[in-house]
């Protein structure tokens, strides 16, 4: 950073590497950036300071490229701070004390951090908290038994947080269980899911809430072991459920009858509709008038997913702008950490005007959660159009 500029990485998936195994198109990350980092430098930068991006495309396959990418970005080009969703945030925010926008860090991965990180999308543990208290004001758990289940990765989750919130909401915890299998032993796991649900049925808990990566385990079990025990399910991440409604060894539609999820992210209708974004993409468009940038509303399941890369651009450059803007002319981390926890009222393309709530506790936004519940007809999650 010098008194005229100020040098970001930016960190993207490199899904070109991969094409010869799955054939995934999020459009062009470097045109996007460059088309709206462009359009700010055009209109002053930040406080008179031009944004000099460094890119850094990450090959997803191992660890070695995203390390790769980190030693680019903070030994080589010495970048003030990387906006996208990093895999790896603790060589940034650890070893290298450079600042993350854009990428959701858990509490784990925020030890000893030595740069702050900020985000738009909600923590796994406060997407959980407030998918617990949404299902609660629907009613979900009024008058019924509930059980929570979590795999070892998910026993902090499920012990210090999920197991609390529903205390603290006056539910009915009957069972909670976790299971221990190897992740490498997946019949072993289906085993053990077998075990606990013959203890939940035993409990009586006719509601399960299934947290971190039982949202796929669970339900997966249920149908594999040929459960006629189908409680209902909450799932407290909508990545897991989703990824187990998308398996393409298939799913039970009954096992997922009335399944419950939800995210900050809205659907695209409301994402795609608001007007900062379309003027955002509008821009992009502009400056890259040959790249075909799909309608994420009209999509079907073999469209092309070119909005992805706009959209990205769009919300990490105005989170960052927001930041850089309220840490003032002083800028490095710990202006950055405090212009960022003053933003309290924030819009960022994308999310409907609803806006986004900073402070020393929520880094991620503290935005609204939306609901989703699975179609048995549709046979996939539909989101609720208006927040909670």
């Amino acid at each position: 950073m010098t008194a005229k500029t100020i040098k970001i990485g930016i960190v993207y998936p490199d899904l070109a590497a991969i094409r010869n195994v799955v054939n995934i198109d999020h459009g062009d990350y470097k045109a996007a950036y460059t088309a709206v980092i462009d359009d700010v430098n055009k209109h002053g930068g930040v406080d008179g300071r031009i944004l000099e991006p460094v890119f850094a495309p990450v090959n997803p396959i191992g660890t070695a490229p995203a390390d790769a990418a980190c030693t680019k970005l903070t030994e080589d080009n010495k970048v003030f701070a990387v906006l996208g969703s990093a895999t790896n945030p603790s060589c940034f925010l650890n070893t290298h004390a450079v600042a993350l926008v854009g990428t959701s860090v858990s509490p784990d991965q925020a030890k000893g951090a030595k740069a702050p990180w900020f985000s738009t999308s909600l923590t796994d543990d406060h997407n959980l908290v407030k998918v617990l208290d949404a299902a609660n004001k629907k009613g979900v758990f009024t008058g019924h038994k509930v059980a929570v289940v979590g795999q070892s990765s998910d026993a902090t989750a499920l012990h210090d947080v999920a197991a609390p919130e529903l205390k603290k909401l006056g539910v009915n915890v009957v069972q909670t269980a976790i299971n221990s299998a190897p992740t490498t032993d997946v019949s072993a796991g289906y085993q053990q899911y077998g075990l606990i649900a013959s203890k939940f049925q035993s409990s009586g808990a006719d509601v399960v809430v299934a947290v971190g990566q039982a949202g796929t385990g669970w339900p997966k079990a249920l149908q594999v072991n040929r459960s006629s025990y189908l409680p209902r399910l909450v799932a407290g991440s909508f990545n897991s459920l989703s990824a187990y409604v998308a398996d393409t060894s298939g799913n039970d539609p009954a096992v997922l009858e009335d399944a419950l999820t939800g995210s900050s992210n809205p659907p695209q209708t409301v994402a795609w509709n608001h007007p900062a974004m379309k003027s955002c993409v509008a821009l992009v468009q502009q400056a890259e008038p040959a790249a075909q940038i799909n309608d994420p509303i009209t999509a079907t399941a073999k469209t092309p997913n070119t909005w992805v890369s706009p959209t990205a651009a769009c919300q990490n450059v105005s989170l960052f702008v927001a930041i850089a803007e309220a840490a003032g002319t002083t800028l490095n981390n710990t202006t950055f950490n405090s212009g960022g926890e003053s933003l309290t009222n924030v819009i960022i393309p994308g999310f409907g005007g609803v806006p986004l709530h900073y402070g020393p506790g929520s880094h991620d936004g503290d935005g609204a959660t939306y609901l989703s519940n699975y179609d048995t007809t549709q046979r996939k999650l539909v989101t609720e159009t208006e927040p909670e």
